[in-house]
């Protein structure tokens, strides 16, 4: 449900009770405060569990013939309800005569979890699946067991219910080599998706390229609704160095910005605000919440999808699918789902008995952003801003301003490091600047798995200090990894290998560096300096060098670069000749019919910025192609 405003509620509140306007009001503030607080609490204290599936194995293996008779129906069933999944399902629900169900694992957000400053809390409660990568060797290594966590949201609008909420097209340039790949992929260029992305947004940001944006799309986008005075300065330092300020969502991407945020008054917009509640009072569409998919069933002689099964609440129950099954569960839950109903390599999936239906490359070309946060910028004199909670509360729920309404990202910059040997202005890192100094406590970092002594050693001694972090991103990483099933069992997580900075040349350590590099020169230019400012010296254990030199930042970079969960290519898209291709330029899986893969999954290219809004594209764009094959 999309919270009502204060005044609303007092209203609803008067009648039914009788109560003063003061009594109500204030009775609310203190419940919406201690929702937060319970969120928060909840987030260090929950501990996730991979369950068995403890079903009957005679029913758990059933063939879906045994279910023929008495199975529901629906036209199209939707996996997931996430970025592309509820963009898919409010399309073709448009279409009177076409059932549509949504199956998704998580569950609706709450009014606390809609907070944006809450986004890190909810990676550890259980609006999240939890992952981690397997023991790395190259990275990750101040992570405890060497094991990086890659945020996934599981919840009613997927990732984004539980993200950032920064909103990035990526360069013209990457959708231009994704059409390149191949005959047949041209659909699929700058030109092509760029009138999905204005479909998409309702733009009410500051200093936009009006020519690249829209008004009145399902997604509200806007600056965030709180004012540090910090981003100002940071955009003067950038012009000192004749980095220029942009709109990095319109005509030119290289350069510095205020970010564009997928909220709305301040609150969180996720994908399922945007899409499934307009929706809901469709008597097509049926959205299940806490309904997770464990095989989708496919013919072994026809090839042919005819539906899915699924749990909720302990029981298995088995849903047809007269046209079509989508699956945009996301990149790491969209490849499992393939294996486990045998549509993957062969040899990865006989070990596991399960019976090979289509031999693909699923899992592999796996690929993700990173992003180093060990370049933290100290004020040399921490002033305090002495706000009552209370205040900070009510400005948030009657204006949809202040510190709750933002994630602390004050600029965003997309960059060309000396490093990058394109000749086109297409960068190579993000500058993701933060007022986040990690400096919280070891608790509040549950969600990196930092080591504590890690997190004593660089951030303690920080405690109680202000200032701003500017995290390097490698925006097209040369590492590629795999993912692959654990075992057999659905509710067990698969294991995901990214291989970060694993690469033969160290190309991407390089990269990193030559960001680094360029972020320091950032910091000492002297719109920043006179604000102040001194460079976090304390040093990684395990990196004890007696200059902050080369070597000293490749050892940090290997231990403190963490995901950004922009994980893609799993299930890549790709011509017929293509060997690793898994879907065509439609979406459709190859060798098994009505069945397709619309996530970014399906992404054969590294996208220049975080994905939620080219995954949102890619939902709009597959409803159209659905659409046309079925009408």
């Amino acid at each position: 449900m999309i919270p009502l405003p204060v005044t609303a509620l007092v209203c609803l509140l008067i009648g039914k009770l009788g109560a003063s306007p003061f009594q109500l009001t204030q009775q609310y503030i203190e419940e919406f405060e201690h929702g937060l607080e319970e969120l928060k609490k909840l987030s260090q204290e929950y501990q996730y569990q991979q369950l068995d599936l403890h079903l009957d194995e005679s029913i758990e293996k059933a063939s879906f013939s045994r279910y023929t008779n008495h199975a529901e129906e629906f036209d199209f069933i939707v996996i997931g309800s996430g970025g592309s999944g509820a963009v898919i399902a409010n399309r073709l629900s448009e279409v009177p005569e076409w059932k549509v169900l949504v199956l998704e694992a998580g569950a609706p957000e709450t009014k606390a979890s809609q907070v944006p400053s809450i986004y890190t809390h909810l990676q550890t409660t259980p609006y999240s699946w939890w992952y981690t990568t397997v023991p790395q060797n190259k990275s990750c290594l101040a992570m405890e067991d060497s094991r990086c966590f890659i945020p996934a949201g599981k919840a009613l609008g997927g990732n984004t219910a539980t993200n950032d909420m920064l909103y990035t097209r990526g360069n013209h340039k990457d959708y231009d080599i994704w059409a390149d790949l191949g005959l047949g992929l041209e659909g699929w260029c700058w030109k092509d998706v760029l009138p999905y992305f204005k479909k998409i947004e309702d733009a009410h940001i500051h200093d936009l390229d009006r020519k690249h944006h829209s008004l009145g799309g399902p997604v509200h986008l806007e600056n965030f609704q709180h004012d540090t005075h910090l981003a100002p300065h940071i955009l003067e330092a950038a012009h000192e160095l004749a980095i220029k300020t942009v709109d990095y969502n319109g005509e030119e991407q290289l350069g510095v910005g205020i970010p564009q945020a997928t909220t709305k008054n301040g609150r969180r917009q996720s994908a399922a605000q945007a899409y499934l509640v307009p929706a809901h009072a469709r008597k097509n569409l049926v959205v299940r919440p806490l309904s997770q998919v464990v095989q989708i069933i496919v013919s072994p002689h026809t090839k042919e999808c005819h539906g899915v099964k699924y749990v909720h609440d302990g029981h298995l129950y088995v849903v047809r699918a007269a046209k079509e099954v989508i699956l945009a569960a996301g990149a790491i839950n969209s490849p499992q789902l393939l294996l486990l109903s045998g549509i993957g390599p062969h040899e990865d999936l006989d070990h596991l008995d399960i019976h090979p239906a289509v031999d693909l490359k699923v899992g592999h070309g796996l690929k993700d952003h990173i992003a180093f946060i060990g370049l933290n910028f100290v004020f040399n004199e921490t002033k305090k801003e002495v706000t009552e909670a209370e205040d900070v509360v009510v400005d948030y729920l009657k204006n949809g301003k202040g510190p709750l309404t933002s994630t602390g990202a004050e600029v965003l910059g997309f960059l060309k490091t000396e490093l990058s040997k394109d000749k086109s202005d297409y960068p190579d890192v993000e500058f993701l600047i933060t007022t986040d100094l990690y400096n919280k406590g070891h608790e509040h970092l549950r969600h990196l798995k930092i080591k504590k002594e890690v997190y004593d050693a660089v951030w303690g001694p920080l405690e109680g200090k202000t200032g701003f972090t500017i995290g390097v991103v490698l925006l097209h990483p040369k590492s590629t990894g795999v993912l692959a099933l654990h075992d057999s069992d659905p509710l067990h997580h698969p294991l995901i290998n990214p291989n970060y900075l694993n690469d033969e040349d160290d190309r991407d350590v390089e990269t990193i560096l030559a960001g680094i590099h360029k972020a320091l020169r950032l910091a000492h230019a002297e719109a920043l300096q006179k604000l102040g400012i001194h460079l976090n010296h304390n040093r990684v254990p395990g990196c004890e060098h007696d200059e902050l030199d080369d070597s000293y930042w490749k050892c940090a970079i290997r231990h403190l670069s963490v995901s950004l969960g922009d994980v893609s290519g799993t299930a890549r898209m790709g011509p017929e000749t293509d060997k690793a291709a898994v879907v065509d330029h439609k979406l459709r899986v190859y060798g098994v019919h009505k069945l397709r893969v619309a996530d970014a999954s399906v992404i054969p290219v590294s996208i220049s910025g975080h994905l939620m809004a080219p995954t949102i594209m890619i939902g709009e764009k597959a409803a159209d192609l659905i659409k046309e094959d079925w009408k």
